[in-house]
Order: C-alpha cells, then structure tokens, then sequence
C-alpha cells in the first residue's frame, strides 16, 4: 500500500486528529506556562514558600545538629522540600551561588524579625534573577536561611508556576487540555460528518424520491468509495425506471391505435348491447393504460417546489367534489397554512383519497390541522371499514379492498399507492385507520420543511 493512500484511510485521519489535538493542546499549555508573566511566575517573596520556611527554620535550629538532617527529611511535603547542610560549600546550585538578601528589603526584613535574628543570612534563588544564576543552575524556587550555629536548612519548589498550588494547577491545566482537545477535535469531525451527513440525506430523499442529486465525493477514503457506489447504484436504478416508463409509453402508444380500430369497427355491430360492452372495455383499457402511465411516470417529483396555502388548496379540491353532487364537509383553519411542497401532486393525493372516501364511504369529512413541526391532513368517510389485516395491502400497486373490477364501485387500485407515492416525496407520512362505530381515516402528516 502506498503511503499517500494509507494517510487518506480513515483510520490513520481519526488518529492524525488525536495526535494533533494532543499537540495542540500540549504546545498551548506550555505556551501559556511560558508567556503568561508575572501571574504565571509569581516573585520569590509571594510564591507562598516564605512563611512556611520560617516555622520550619524554627523548629530546625532548636534541634540538635544530630538529628537536623533525618527532622528536615520528615518535613518535607509534596509542596516544597526542606534540607540541612552543615556549610555553605554543600548548598546546591543554584543556592550555592546566590546573593545574599539584602535584610533592608520590607519581605526579608520580616523574615528576619520572625526568626528574631536582625543579622540573619539568607539567600535566595528566584527565576527572575537570571543575572545572579549560572547557566546550569535551574530556575526553581530555592531559599537557604543561617541558623544560629552557621549551618544551613534550605527550601526549594518547582510547583510554584502559575502562582497557584499543585491541585487548582492540575485542575486547570486538565480542563485547558480537556477545552483545546475537544476544539480541535469538534473541528476535525465536522469534515467527517458532513459528507457522512450527506450520505444519509441523500439515501433518505432516494427513499422517497427516484431523482437526487448526486454526492460530492468528499471526505476520507472509504466515505469517498462509499459515497461513489451510492451515486452508481443511484444511476442503475434511475436507469431501470426511466427504461420501465420508456417501455410503458411505447406500449400505450402502440396499444392507441388497435383500440381506436376497435371502437370504429364497434360501430358496425349492429347488437347494441354488445357494441354498448365493447365501448365499455375499450373505454376501460384506455383509463387503466392512462392510470397507470400516471403512477409509473412519477410526474409530482419533477414538480418544482413552491410555498403553498394547503387550505386553499383543499377547499378547491371540496368544491369541485361538491361540484359534482358529492357529499363533502370540510373543517379548515381560518388562518393561512403555508407549506413547501408540489401543489399538483399534493391535490391529485388528496382527490384520490377524497374519492375513495365517496366512493366506497357515501361521504367525505376533511379536516386540516398545523403545529410547529407538522402539517395534518385527515380525511373521514362513513363506510363500513376495512379489516386490519388488509389496510397494509391498500397502498399495493392494483390491489382493491373491493373485489370486484367494475370501474363504477372502484378504480384499479391504484389511488393510494399514488398518492403514498406522492407524500413520501414529500418526506410525509399516509396511514390508514378504521374509526369507531365505523368509517375510515385516511391520515396524512407532512412536516415542515426547515
């Protein structure tokens, strides 16, 4: 495996985040460490070691020499460590070297006093003084204070730095870690998520509609590879439908003209009842070839999107109902709906249900209601119901709850699998349900589009 190819893995791009927000994280801790001044550094007088030297210089000079070395071994903490060296000569850098303080200094002044010793001599090592350190000498904390018999105990820390002890240090350097890390890597994901979101939307629309655009082939290795089997699968499959609508119209084409030479050679039957029936089938394939050219060409997804008053549209679709002699309420808000959506498909959806709720139910009752996320759609007849086990089959392609193929008690069986067809394009949701004593209730629920 070549090496560009084993970087654009998505293993290696989650682990490259990782280490580069550790670094990240790591480079500004130090960074802030380093630059963050006076704060960051406090001086050796308000570094907060001072006035625990002096109780412990007390309790050290008062012990015999023989036991000074093991006492300032036991007080010693995880803070500061405390030592005893019989001379001068022993201090370690950078104490060894340091200048004495001066005592006229209000800070070494009152060490002084506290120890009661006016001519005490105290050294001190602080980061500040570079000029006084050698270049080995290391820039932590240290004081040596003269005890009575000329030897000396000393104090030195390192966990000084940000003028704050080890635990809020921990604390903070932990969350200025925890901050950077999750920055960085909220960043980094977002290139991951995208085209994974992507993927997701466009798999979603291609469940309910047969033309998506196709992805961008964005992202790591395998979203890309994925992303690109997912645009050719799309290709595939666009290309059967359009080649079943393709053979449809080439059939219904050729199927025109025999029937068209049928009803003309009708009209030399001289049976008028027989040539009646003989219309009557030619006139039946024709809307069964129509109805069927309808729901295959999936005309409502090429429609283009538009703001719409969904109550204005339903009381047109009542109107022409009642136009018609059908019996038809409606219980519209007085305020507008407005929704985004294809208004061509939406009123063939609601025709079809609207129809099979007079047709098969004497009458229809439609009702339309909004929230903040969704739009409802219910449409109620009076008829019998339908069993449960069959309203599953409804939305199937050619199947009718009604048996029999007589175009006067029903259609082809093709108005709900249209209009289903239609919502889902929509993102919605069609159900069927029966209502108590009886009816029906066709539900249909589209949401807001954001």
């Amino acid at each position: 495996m070549k090496w560009p190819r084993l970087l654009d893995r998505l293993s290696t791009w989650l682990a490259l985040n990782v280490v580069s927000a550790i670094l990240v994280s790591l480079v500004t801790t130090m960074t802030i460490t380093h630059f963050a001044g006076v704060w960051a550094k406090p001086s050796l007088g308000s570094a907060g070691l001072l006035d625990q030297a002096v109780g412990i210089t007390k309790a050290v000079d008062a012990t015999p020499a023989a036991e000074r070395a093991s006492l300032t071994e036991r007080l010693s903490s995880p803070a500061f460590n405390t030592h005893w060296y019989a001379r001068r000569e022993q201090l370690p850098l950078p104490l060894r070297t340091a200048k004495r303080r001066p005592l006229s200094s209000p800070i070494w002044g009152r060490v002084a006093r506290l120890l009661g010793r006016p001519r005490i001599a105290i050294l001190g090592a602080d980061p500040d003084d570079k000029d006084t350190l050698p270049a080995s000498a290391s820039s932590d904390y240290a004081i040596a204070i003269q005890l009575s018999d000329q030897s000396w105990v000393s104090f030195d820390t390192h966990d000084r730095s940000w003028g704050i002890g080890r635990t809020d240090k921990f604390l903070l350097t932990s969350l200025l870690v925890l901050f950077v890390t999750g920055s960085m890597t909220a960043i980094a994901s977002r290139r991951l998520a995208r085209p994974m979101q992507q993927l997701a939307k466009a798999a979603e629309d291609f469940g309910s509609s047969s033309r998506v655009a196709s992805l961008r082939l964005d992202g790591p290795l395998e979203i890309r590879e994925v992303a690109a089997a997912f645009n050719a699968m799309q290709d595939r499959i666009q290309q059967l439908l359009d080649s079943r609508t393709t053979m449809l119209v080439a059939i219904s084409h050729d199927l025109r003209a025999p029937l068209t030479r049928m009803r003309m050679r009708g009209e030399f039957i001289e049976d008028a009842e027989q040539q009646q029936k003989l219309f009557r089938d030619v006139d039946d394939m024709r809307a069964m070839i129509e109805s069927s050219l309808t729901f295959f060409r999936l005309d409502g997804q090429q429609e283009a999107l538009v703001s719409l008053d969904l109550g204005e549209l339903l009381h047109t679709v009542v109107d022409d109902f009642r136009d018609l002699g059908a019996s038809v309420q409606w219980n519209l808000p007085t305020t507008r709906v407005v929704y985004h959506g294809r208004p061509i498909a939406l009123k063939r959806a609601v025709t079809n249900l609207i129809d099979n709720a007079v047709k098969y139910g004497n009458s229809a009752s439609v009702k339309l209601e909004q929230d903040r996320e969704s739009v409802v759609i219910m449409i109620d007849d009076q008829g019998p119901g339908i069993p449960p086990a069959l309203i599953p089959k409804l939305f199937e392609p050619f199947f009718r709850g009604e048996p029999s193929r007589n175009r006067a008690t029903g259609g082809f069986g093709l108005g709900l699998a249209s209009a289903l067809q239609i919502i889902r394009s929509h993102h919605g949701e069609l159900t069927i349900e029966n209502l108590r004593p009886h009816g029906l209730r066709a539900r249909i629920t589209l949401k807001h589009r954001s």
